[in-house]
């Protein structure tokens, strides 16, 4: 990595300016001056760019500890890879690779022996995910895990025989001794060596159990019996526990996020291996004095409301939100300022019910809790940054009705409810229809579950005349019309297909750059709330099975449960030639790109053209293509040839680099390991090579134009380099990445 001093502003320029604000707040509480935190929580509201923030919090850190730490570590915790993944590539300011821990925290010296040490850069971004870093549940772990433990333990213990043995835990002899014999402890951090060691034989009670089970298993068996599992099984469990302890060395945490963590809050507030681990790394301390800071992400850090008819392991919103507050403040704080802090809006309630003669007071004390929870919690909603304080969004009047077929369905639900003695079901009718397919872990779904087994008579007579209620798998694998059968339902229905939506891939643009002036209001996003958990379920499945019935695939002979469903675009050959020729849908040419951007056409003219003015235009734009193409390519082939070849010679002929990247392993072949695709490839690199198109046709102009305008490959390059505008348009990277999401489009089901 170059050693060159890290500046923040290249980071902090895209930022918006409330969210510079927020940067510059957060920064301050945790390396400011003025009593600083360890922990801060960001809360903003939903899509005002948390994961910016973030960013801009990790660009301020690493610019002020450049010259005071030799290395800065930046973890990421999130719920899954997949999200870290996507996430973490935002977070990365420095534009290096990141490396992702998902395994347990036990591996991480094993995984990290391969990445040429964290030592070796001087910024290092690494994910973790606590569903396998943290988890010590499994009280002997995997066999890798035991392996390890025998190369760190052996030299220590005065019968390694036993330690083997015991170590192998419930592994077939074949593959134990594979893998103790395949691992070594060569490149493996040496202070999470010495620190392990150090710490079993610290620990009096550990080392002489450890001695004393190695005893117990001089020699292997098949089975053992109770007395020598159990305590075997306590050991490996203490074991693994230390040396999990052991690794947060190697890692030297500096900056520590944790996306939407109330999904792992038991990290933050549990007493369990897992959380004592975490806690570990929270409270972190190097050798340079630096202490590591953690900023938690999250729109809704605690649950906002608490009902009577919750269960117990539901948890209470208000503790917690105190729960919350105690960790941001740090362990020693913490309690005390959660104590105080309850007492002061128990103050504070008391105060609003004295309204208006404790007006005073009541303003007083608000102000008191406001800088309280400033002190380590900041928030921005969209209501405070707009004119109308409406965040944008609107209500829009719905006319809901009611129909018979609704009613009939309320009346045998209900039915069914008191035969089972559970809660009155009117709530839940009003939000969605069938409920007995879409209510889960609702009372009425598990008193019916009990009774599934030995129903009595009454019940069976009630859910035979519920059936009339309940989804018809026969009809939907028909695609037969569905009756939404609840008012809401019907006219989320007649809202979205009454504006054809179902016949859009994607939201129509805001300003499109060509087409008819649009004559209504330009389309936009809906957001739909419900207290319901089965209100989401019952409407992403009802909505998209009636926008497939509606797209007609029914009408194919498609089944709606059919398991294996063919893809429209299929790369074959037919008696050993090349049949279906379409790798020109997912050919970017950055050519074709550059020269028909539809973007710079609307640029240049005072309104927008009609789609005829600008394939006009676009068709001006390719001429000199077009020129290039008919004097340097040759013709030995039939004229289909120039339909999927054409495009890629040209990009040769004015001299783009995508040529390398065809003929490449790692280029447009890697998209996929079918023979056929890669025959494909060959084949256009080949017409590539010797520029042979074959004749060319007369409408070769307007499959020019076709391509330039609506090829999926051709517009996500696009797409993606103005969000990458210093990269090259022929840019391997850009045309890999554009080739990615054409080759999602193979997967669209056609009307």
């Amino acid at each position: 990595m170059p050693n060159e001093r890290f500046r923040a502003d290249a980071a902090l320029a895209p930022l918006k300016v409330f969210q510079r604000r927020t940067v510059d707040y957060v920064f301050d509480r945790l390396y400011g001056q003025d009593d600083p935190v360890r922990q801060f929580l960001v809360a903003d509201e939903v899509g005002l760019g948390k994961t910016m923030v973030a960013r801009g919090v990790i660009a301020r850190m690493i610019e002020h500890l450049w010259d005071s730490t030799k290395r800065i570590d930046i973890l990421y915790i999130c719920s899954n890879q997949a999200i870290a993944a996507q996430n973490l590539n935002r977070l990365n300011v420095l534009g290096q690779r990141e490396l992702a821990l998902p395994t347990r925290m036990t591996l991480v010296p094993l995984q990290l022996r391969y990445q040429a040490g964290l030592d070796a850069n001087k910024v290092n971004f690494i994910s973790l995910t606590p569903g396998t870093t943290f988890d010590l549940r499994s009280a002997t772990g995997v066999t890798q895990e035991r392996a390890l433990l025998f190369h760190l333990l052996r030299d220590l213990v005065t019968r390694p025989r036993g330690l083997h043995n015991l170590l192998q835990v419930t592994a077939g002899v074949e593959g134990w001794n594979r893998a103790v014999e395949n691992l070594t402890l060569e490149g493996v951090d040496k202070r999470i060596i010495k620190r392990f060691r150090r710490d079993v034989q610290a620990d009096r009670n550990l080392f002489e159990e450890l001695e004393r089970v190695c005893e117990l298993f001089p020699r292997r068996r098949d089975t053992y019996p109770a007395e020598m599992t159990q305590p075997r099984n306590s050991l490996v469990a203490r074991l693994r526990a230390e040396l999990s302890h052991a690794c947060v060395d190697a890692l030297q945490p500096d900056l520590i996020i944790m996306d939407e963590f109330q999904r792992f809050r038991d990290l933050l507030h549990g007493d369990s291996d897992a959380a004592i681990l975490a806690r570990e790394l929270f409270d972190y301390s190097g050798g340079d004095g630096h202490a590591a800071r953690t900023l938690l992400l999250s729109a809704t850090p605690y649950r906002m409301l608490t009902l009577a008819g919750d269960e117990p392991d539901e948890g209470d919103h208000y503790q917690d939100f105190l729960e919350t507050l105690s960790f941001l403040y740090g362990r020693e704080k913490g309690p005390e300022v959660a104590a105080t802090l309850a007492r002061e809006m128990r103050a504070f309630r008391g105060l609003l019910h004295a309204l208006p003669q404790s007006h005073a007071s009541a303003v007083e004390t608000r102000q008191t809790i406001e800088r309280r929870l400033r002190r380590v919690i900041a928030r921005t909603e969209r209501v405070a940054s707009t004119v109308e304080r409406d965040s944008m969004m609107r209500e829009p009047p719905i006319t809901v009705s009611i129909a018979p077929a609704d009613l009939a369905q309320a009346s045998a639900i209900s039915q069914v409810a008191r035969t089972l003695d559970a809660p009155e079901i009117i709530e839940y009718w009003k939000s969605s229809p069938y409920l007995l397919n879409f209510m889960r872990h609702y009372s009425l779904k598990r008193l019916l579950e009990d009774r599934v087994d030995a129903p009595s008579a009454v019940l069976r007579i009630a859910i035979q005349a519920a059936r009339p209620a309940m989804l018809d798998h026969d009809a939907i694998d028909a695609y037969a019309p569905l009756d939404p059968a609840n008012g809401r339902m019907r006219a989320i229905m007649d809202d979205i297909f009454g504006q054809h939506l179902e016949q859009s891939l994607w939201i129509p643009a805001s300003m499109p750059y060509y087409g008819e002036a649009r004559a209504r209001t330009p389309l936009t996003k809906a957001l739909i709330f419900s207290s319901w958990s089965m209100v989401p379920d019952a409407v992403a499945a009802l909505l998209s099975y009636e926008a497939e019935r509606r797209m007609g695939v029914g009408e194919s002979g498609r089944r709606y449960f059919d398991q294996h469903r063919l893809r429209p675009l299929q790369f074959r050959q037919d008696q050993g030639r090349l049949a279906g020729l379409r790798v020109l849908l997912i050919y970017p040419s950055p050519v074709l790109a550059e020269l028909a951007d539809p973007l710079a056409v609307f640029s240049e003219t005072e309104t927008a053209l009609s789609l005829e003015g600008m394939r006009a235009a676009a068709g001006d734009r390719l001429k000199p293509a077009l020129s290039a193409l008919q004097e340097g390519a040759v013709a030995h082939q039939d004229a289909h040839s120039a339909e999927w070849a054409a495009p890629a010679v040209i990009d040769d002929l004015l001299g783009a680099r995508s040529r390398a990247w065809l003929e490449a392993p790692h280029g447009m072949r890697a998209l996929a390991s079918e023979d056929a695709f890669h025959d494909h490839v060959a084949e256009l690199a080949a017409a590539v090579k010797t520029r042979n198109t074959g004749a060319s046709s007369d409408d070769l102009s307007d499959l020019l134009v076709d391509v330039a305008l609506g090829s999926p490959a051709v517009c996500a390059l696009r797409a993606l380099r103005r969000i990458a505008p210093e990269l090259a348009w022929d840019d391997p990277r850009l045309l890999s990445a554009a080739a990615e999401v054409a080759w999602s489009f193979r997967a669209v089901q056609p009307a």
